[in-house]
């Protein structure tokens, strides 16, 4: 039986001490990698969060009057700045179209009536501090809300992603009352057709 007084060896106590080691620096090395991986995933989430203001994909769509006298007179007018949103540059620039913000609100000057446009439509009134109003007709599907201005000479589609409120088609409100003339939406019942000239 081993003397209680008397010391173990070195060796023995190295060899006792060699597993509680790795323990430790696995330990150490566990709390390092995790820590590289949040520190990773934060500045990929914040850089993912980043607006994004570089070219814009914007799909065409039938634009009659996109190269018409009244888009061409609204397009210089249209705002650097739309509510805190900087505009955007297009891939593909096309006449009448110009796009602000990530995720990006969507102006589309000289598009043919819509179909949903009739004389019993339900529309909304923008008007703004010095009298200047626009009538607006509301699409909505599930991907965005659509703002169509119907008492101008043209049409104008002002397309709003999810979540943007009404603060960009105020804005345009104010704009095309004073860019473009009014006129009524409809004459004798029938709606009046868009000036695509």
């Amino acid at each position: 039986m081993p003397d209680p007084h008397t010391r173990p060896d070195p060796p023995a106590i190295r060899s006792a001490r060699l597993p509680m080691l790795i323990i430790l620096a696995a330990l150490v090395l566990t709390v390092a990698v995790i820590a590289t991986v949040v520190v990773l995933a934060r500045r990929a989430q914040s850089g993912a969060d980043a607006p994004d203001t570089g070219p814009l994909v914007v799909a065409a769509a039938p634009a009659p009057g996109a190269g018409g006298r009244y888009c061409r007179s609204l397009a210089p007018s249209l705002p650097s700045d739309l509510v805190s949103r900087p505009r955007r540059p297009l891939t593909d620039p096309q006449p009448g179209v110009a796009a602000w913000g990530d995720p990006a609100v969507i102006v589309r000057c000289g598009l043919a009536d819509p179909e949903e446009l009739t004389c019993s439509a339900a529309l909304t009134q923008f008007t703004d501090a010095d009298g200047g109003s626009v009538a607006w007709l509301q699409l909505s599907d599930s991907a965005a809300v659509t703002y169509i201005a119907v008492d101008r000479p043209v049409r104008i589609a002002v397309t709003l992603p999810p979540g943007t409120g009404v603060g960009p088609v105020q804005q345009l409100s104010q704009l095309i009352a004073t860019a473009l003339p009014a006129r009524p939406v409809c004459t004798d019942g029938t709606v009046t057709p868009a000036d695509n000239g």
